[in-house]
């Protein structure tokens, strides 16, 4: 997944003599789903599904089976913003390989467009195969890192441990509570700037940041992100980044991805309309200059930006900062309702 991983993992003293097995099992764990799901080797299951779209249904393991089901559910949720079928778009503007990434044609992405969409990948749950149409190809890059989390923590759950964090590649997840009854803390990364701009204090679930300054390019002062709307082809403009407080990771890495296609707005309608999901959306404020960043803050209502984070309550903590504005919670559109969102991720897949 050409990422960090880390893991921590806290023991009773004697039990210690454990935890080197246990970081260890967790790190197989994600190698396992690395060797699965990552574009980045030839030899990996992810890789033979792309080069035989067209061909009917094919078989797919239980894991790679279990993400694509819930790809697709967040795919219909956020009504196509998250797509995992824009690997050929991805490859079309270069982000593979960033140091090599160009600004395509408008008649190149057309064309490639025609090759993108959740509805040109069929399940066969039954049978446990997936089908591709020709010239489909599928990128789990905003689904797959989150999943491994979930699988790591669970493989931790079941050698006993009753506490822990995962963190793979800025995916969090948790297990239990943290030491001392403390609420896990996790910093929030200015977009710009090489320091943080507040925490985040939450008691179980998973974090996700989505943004523009992890892969990108810039042509003519302008940045390109490798964050794309698999709608219009193109890199998502007019936000910086988007984070998600979910009750696993998976969900959290895929509605993160979702809402950062959405936009500040749609983004942040669709987290409020989400049963147990909290976030927020970081964007520009006014006209920015490199030397002069101002930076907006909207948090879903349900969390809130002071005070002691529960069971039942995340709290988004910023520091003052005269540059950092914090935005009333948008309203949604028909009014506070609530779905249930979060696709359930199997034990034992």
């Amino acid at each position: 997944m050409a990422t960090t991983f880390e893991v921590t993992v806290y023991r009773p003293k004697a039990e210690s003599s454990l935890v080197a097995d246990d970081m260890q099992a967790a790190y197989a764990e994600v190698v396992e789903i690395d060797r699965l799901m990552s574009l980045y080797r030839s030899d990996s299951e992810l890789v033979a599904l792309n080069t035989r779209s067209g061909e009917g249904l094919l078989a797919v393991s239980p894991r790679v089976l279990e993400v694509l089901r819930a790809a697709d559910h967040y795919a219909r949720l956020s009504q196509g913003a998250f797509d995992v079928t824009v690997q050929p778009l991805v490859g079309l503007w270069g982000f593979y390989h960033v140091e090599r990434a160009s600004v395509p044609q408008q008649s190149e992405i057309d064309a490639v467009l025609r090759r993108v969409g959740h509805e040109r990948m069929s399940l066969d749950v039954r049978n446990g195969a997936v089908e591709l149409k020709a010239g489909v190809g599928l990128d789990l890059g905003g689904i797959a890192k989150g999943y491994a989390v979930d699988r790591a923590l669970e493989v931790l759950r079941a050698r006993g441990v009753t506490a822990a964090l995962v963190n793979l590649g800025g995916n969090i997840g948790v297990l239990g509570h943290a030491p001392g009854g403390r609420p896990w803390v996790v910093g929030i990364q200015h977009p710009r700037e090489n320091r943080l701009i507040g925490q985040i204090r939450f008691w179980r679930g998973a974090v996700a940041t989505s943004g523009d300054y992890d892969r990108y390019f810039e042509v003519d002062d302008k940045r390109y992100s490798h964050i794309l709307d698999p709608r219009t082809g193109k890199p998502v403009e007019g936000i910086y980044a988007l984070t998600v407080i979910a009750p696993n990771a998976t969900a959290a890495d895929a509605l993160s991805t979702a809402a950062f296609v959405l936009g500040p707005v749609n983004g942040m309608e669709l987290l409020q309309s989400c049963e147990g999901v909290d976030g927020f959306a970081v964007e520009p404020l006014g006209n920015n200059t490199p030397q002069n960043q101002h930076l907006a803050v909207s948090i879903t209502p349900s969390a809130i930006a002071k005070g002691h984070a529960t069971k039942d309550r995340t709290v988004v903590f910023l520091e003052a900062d005269p540059a950092v504005a914090l935005l009333g919670p948008r309203t949604i559109k028909n009014g506070a309702r609530s779905r249930r969102c979060i696709w359930p991720i199997n034990h034992s897949p």
